[in-house]
């Protein structure tokens, strides 16, 4: 049923391009030329997060809170908000959205790239 309605969806949007391209225009009206871009840099930092960091920044993406985090990594929420700080910190973000924005663009780069 799902998968009906997503191609019912894109089948619209196929059918109606002008108010796509109205969309686009929008959205990059908000954004800029290079909107995403600031994704690509903390998706280069990734590296330098310990592997417990990377936990919760993977958790991050998936959009648990920090007691969801603990629960999963059996460990305190004072231990999951420091490492959401150090994530922060390492990948020169402001908040906790931006860090799982740039999550799920790095889990799809990573699938991507796993092709």
């Amino acid at each position: 049923m799902v998968i009906a309605l997503l191609s019912e969806t894109r089948n619209e949007v196929a059918d109606d391009r002008e108010d796509f391209g109205q969309g686009w225009r929008r959205i990059s009206s908000l954004i800029g030329e290079s909107g995403a871009d600031w994704v690509a840099d903390p998706v280069r930092r990734v590296e330098e997060l310990t592997d417990r960091e990377f936990d919760v920044f993977i958790l991050l993406g998936r959009g648990l809170s920090n007691q969801a985090i603990s629960a999963t990594l059996y460990v305190t929420e004072r231990t999951v908000k420091s490492h959401v700080t150090r994530i922060l910190a390492k990948l020169c973000l402001d908040s906790r959205l931006q860090a799982g924005l740039v999550a799920q663009a790095y889990t799809h780069w990573v699938a991507l790239s796993s092709q």
